[in-house]
């Protein structure tokens, strides 16, 4: 709900006691969800293999309840050596001919092999079907229709997920790689509606070869191998602006920047499943009746243990494959910002999957025509269907869209009337820096309402419940306490914002005067 444009700062004093309550809290909290989970798992009857043995120099289990962490990270490690291969023979094709036609075809043909090997040829041709549909849309040059078939085949991919089995024994396919294809048919067709749009006013009447040789541009922007299974998106003006880049030296700051970026995400791969060791909150999610019990801190932190651990995923699988698409001169994007210096819901939406956010805004928000509040909660509505729709059409699912959308929608007319309830209703008897802590204190429990739509999200609608239950039946000194961390969050997070703010408008000064002079 910050309004404010210009820098407020708060007292050095103030600001840091803000940031050292909001991070004492966490990491308070998740030592009290360790405590918590250590207790109860310690003699745990495990019918259902939610532990393995950990590392031997740590010498206790790890929580390995979690099935997307652990299919994706073996399959990163497998998909390493092709990604290389990939890698390096693009490289040379570029310095060699730089040939879009036979980039795309490289690439194209080493997903469809690397597919051929790790499903079989009946599963690989089912991720052949939307780029090819796509293809087809594009040739009728009308979205109404593309939009038409494409929300239809959402329809038949959750028809697939919830019909599971049957699928699967179709496919011969075992429990993990029927995971795997469905994730990888739910990226593709993310892929093939953004080539059927932008193709769509761009197309023109073109021979078989013309079309083969769209055809082989598409698969090989919705085949692409790093982010084939793990995202994220990347629109397909971006991919093409990729592909038809000049080979770029390999000098020493290129070589740099992918090592060190490497290392990085690799080092949080390794730094969570550390974590996993010492506090078992994806296995605790499984168990409600111990989750009511747990005490407010205890209670609290396994929230926050959620969300910090969906962030870590998306940064290590995010981070390593837009590593690998920039080092092929693809314009990827950021990794996700971290959920703990964050507190409005239109930043979380913004600066998470920032793919994603800009998918729905270039194909869903704007195409609405959202130039008035009427138009903009019509678009905002039709977005959040969609994630609704591309999710999985299940009760957490509708939940969580809702709350989120709820949110936004608060947010968003809190700003609307904000700047009148300050000029007439205040007036100037309010100075910069009461207003920042005011616009925190009104911004606090929308955050809790943020985490806890989030919570349906992470660990299914009974969970979620909890919370909302927990929230209102709580004593007023464990609520205090909770709106108390959450305005550390808010002006942590306000405080972080405005040294970004200052960051850019430094560095756009410095543009300026470096062209000027």
């Amino acid at each position: 709900m910050e309004t404010t444009q210009t820098m407020t700062k708060l007292s050095r004093f103030e600001t840091w006691l803000c940031v050292a309550g909001w991070s004492g809290a966490v990491f308070y909290s998740i030592y009290c969800v360790h405590l918590s989970t250590d207790r109860y798992f310690r003699d745990y009857d495990d019918a259902y293999s939610d532990f393995a043995p950990g590392w031997s120099f740590v010498k206790r289990k790890v929580d390995v309840s979690d099935e997307e962490w652990r299919i994706w990270i073996p399959l990163m490690f497998q998909l390493v050596p092709w990604i290389v291969v990939q890698v390096f023979v693009s490289q040379c094709l570029k310095i060699l001919c730089h040939n879009k036609t036979l980039l795309c075809s490289w690439y194209a043909a080493l997903s469809v092999i690397f597919l051929w090997n790790y499903f079989g040829l009946l599963s690989t041709l089912c991720t052949l079907l939307l780029p090819c549909i796509s293809c087809l849309l594009a040739s009728l040059r009308s979205k109404v229709i593309s939009w038409i078939v494409h929300t239809a085949t959402l329809a038949l991919i959750y028809y697939a997920k919830v019909s599971d089995v049957i699928f699967r024994e179709w496919l011969m396919l075992e429990d993990e790689e029927y995971f795997m294809l469905t994730a990888a048919v739910c990226w593709i067709q993310l892929r093939s509606i953004s080539y059927s749009i932008d193709s769509i006013e761009s197309y023109k009447h073109i021979d078989v070869w013309g079309f083969i040789q769209d055809l082989l541009q598409n698969l090989a922007y919705c085949l692409y191998l790093p982010t084939l299974f793990l995202g994220p998106v990347i629109l397909y003006q971006q991919f093409l602006d990729g592909v038809n880049k000049p080979f770029t030296q390999w000098g020493k700051e290129k070589s740099l920047r992918i090592f060190s970026s490497l290392v990085r995400y690799t080092f949080w791969m390794y730094f969570t499943q550390l974590a996993l060791h010492y506090v078992y909150f994806n296995a605790l999610r499984f168990h409600p009746e111990f989750v009511i019990s747990l005490r407010p801190w205890a209670f609290y932190g396994l929230g926050y243990c959620m969300g910090q651990y969906f962030l870590n995923k998306y940064v290590v699988v995010y981070g390593l494959t837009s590593t690998v698409c920039r080092a092929e001169d693809i314009d990827a994007p950021p990794q996700p910002k971290c959920i703990g210096r964050i507190h409005l819901y239109s930043d979380m939406w913004k600066h998470f999957d920032r793919g994603l956010y800009k998918f729905l805004l270039r194909y869903i928000y704007i195409p609405c025509n959202p130039k008035s509040a009427i138009g903009k909660f019509f678009a905002s509505a039709v977005c959040f269907t969609f994630i609704y729709l591309w999710h999985g059409m299940h009760l957490y699912i509708f939940i969580w869209a809702f709350l989120n959308f709820f949110g936004l929608f608060i947010e968003t007319m809190a700003k609307s009337i904000s700047g009148f309830f300050y000029q007439n209703i205040i007036g100037i008897s309010i100075s910069p820096q009461n207003k920042r802590r005011l616009e925190c204190m009104i911004s606090s429990p929308l955050l809790a309402l943020s985490a806890i739509s989030n919570f349906y999200f992470f660990a299914g609608d009974e969970i979620g419940h909890m919370y909302i239950y927990r929230v209102f039946r709580e004593s007023w000194t464990a609520t205090a306490t909770l709106l108390l961390a959450l305005y550390g969050c808010c002006q942590t997070s306000t405080e972080i914002k405005q040294l970004e703010k200052g960051k850019v408008l430094n560095e756009s000064k410095d543009k300026v005067k470096n062209k000027i002079l």
